[in-house]
């Protein structure tokens, strides 16, 4: 299992989310934690971000992280077509 830290941007993006998309997010990231492979997350590099990865937590809503030495790094985390660093 992978350590987690996110920063002030991922955690300050979640407050406009319904309690159901929070709990989402909340499911993604532990499932992230896991296994950041994971099949249900779709996992892929962000194209033109280096070492930048977006995961889904569901059809609307994605994770920006990135590896830092054994630590994954919660960038944000928002609507597919918003999402930017």
């Amino acid at each position: 299992m992978h350590k987690l830290y996110a920063t002030d941007k991922f955690k300050k993006a979640g407050d406009s989310f319904s309690e159901n998309e929070k709990k989402q997010v909340i499911k993604a990231v532990a499932l992230l934690q896991r296994d950041p492979r994971y099949p249900g997350l779709n996992t892929k590099k962000l194209k033109g971000k280096s070492g930048i990865m977006e995961s889904r937590v569901n059809k609307d809503l994605r994770i920006l992280w990135q590896f830092r030495k054994d630590v994954i790094v919660l960038l944000a985390v928002g609507r597919h077509k918003i999402v930017e660093l």
